[in-house]
């Protein structure tokens, strides 16, 4: 862009003093022409970093879950291939039940036996010819019996393992025949989800006129050509740097030089591109419009669409 506003000053000098020559070409005109795009290129880049600062770190990133088996049990099916994006509630995998639902059949059983003595000691006690300490145990029986049936049906509800949001699953070892077991570090497939999370890092004195609310574009080399619009969701006033770990140890803080840190702005995607899966990990440029000076923004959003073209362009030699 700025070569573009560049070459559109040099052809209006060239038909002032040359191929109109309304003004003589002196050293008072050399100066002055040579002067006013120094500073004024100067003058526009200060502005656009202060009221449209752009990022070279914007970075998606997307929660991974790992997926751990609640029960243990042999694995009878595996609907899921790599890279398949799925539903919420999608199933994933399936554990042999035999085990649970038997379990599930014999605890009804003895709920159905439970709640007919307990309408048994109900009509002993109200005739006069029960006990009511057995009705008690009777209820307490009862009770006890439908909590266990409750935490079997759920184990038994566990053995079909399902997909916990829409997501794709990425990582997919998991065989027919496995045994798995309900392990928390141990997990058995890589579920990510679809809803992307985007961060831009600015500078510590760009943030100043960053709001919460403000419009945002960014691309990433995955889509060239492409623009990706977004608002300021957050701005995240917090670094590793600044944390430290609970310790006996007083802080070594002044032993080294701190390195010039940056801070990361979260940006919420455009509802129009939410069919649009963007790949985890990947980074571009991007860049914040804020409330002020806004004829500035169009010369950025310039700057970010000729920058994305350029994203076409593969300069390989092989």
């Amino acid at each position: 862009m700025e070569a573009l506003i560049l070459g559109i000053y040099a052809c209006i000098v060239w038909l002032i003093f040359f191929k109109y020559k309304l003004l003589p070409w002196n050293t008072v005109a050399k100066v002055i022409v040579f002067t006013i795009p120094v500073v004024g290129m100067i003058t526009l880049i200060l502005l656009l970093n202060i009221f449209s600062p752009s990022s070279s770190n914007v970075v998606v990133v997307r929660n991974s879950v790992g997926i751990v088996s609640q029960v243990k049990g042999r694995v009878t099916e595996v609907p899921v291939t790599v890279n398949q994006r799925v539903k919420k509630g999608d199933v994933l995998f399936k554990i042999d039940s035999t085990q649970y639902q038997a379990s599930v059949n014999a605890l009804r059983a003895k709920l159905n036996l439970a709640k007919m003595r307990v309408k048994q000691n109900q009509a002993l006690v109200e005739s006069g010819s029960g006990n009511r300490f057995d009705l008690e145990k009777a209820q307490a029986d009862l009770a006890e019996l439908s909590e266990q049936t409750l935490n079997s049906e759920y184990d038994l509800a566990q053995t079909v393992v399902r997909a916990p949001s829409d997501g794709t699953v990425i990582n997919v070892q998991l065989r027919p025949g496995a045994f798995v077991a309900a392990f928390p570090i141990a997990s058995v497939m890589t579920f990510m989800e679809d809803a992307p999370q985007i961060y831009a890092l600015f500078n510590q004195n760009e943030l100043h006129q960053i709001e919460v609310g403000n419009e945002a574009e960014f691309y990433i080399p995955s889509f060239p050509g492409e623009i990706l619009k977004a608002r300021v969701e957050s701005i995240i006033l917090a670094e590793g740097q600044g944390q430290i770990s609970v310790s006996g140890n007083l802080p070594t803080i002044g032993l080294r030089e701190i390195p010039v840190n940056r801070f990361a702005v979260k940006l919420a995607m455009d509802d129009r591109h939410a069919d649009l899966l963007l790949p985890a990990g990947a980074v571009g440029d991007g860049a914040v419009y804020t409330d002020h000076l806004a004829f500035l923004h169009v010369i950025r959003k310039v700057m970010l669409r000729i920058s994305t073209k350029l994203n076409y362009i593969i300069p390989k030699l092989h």
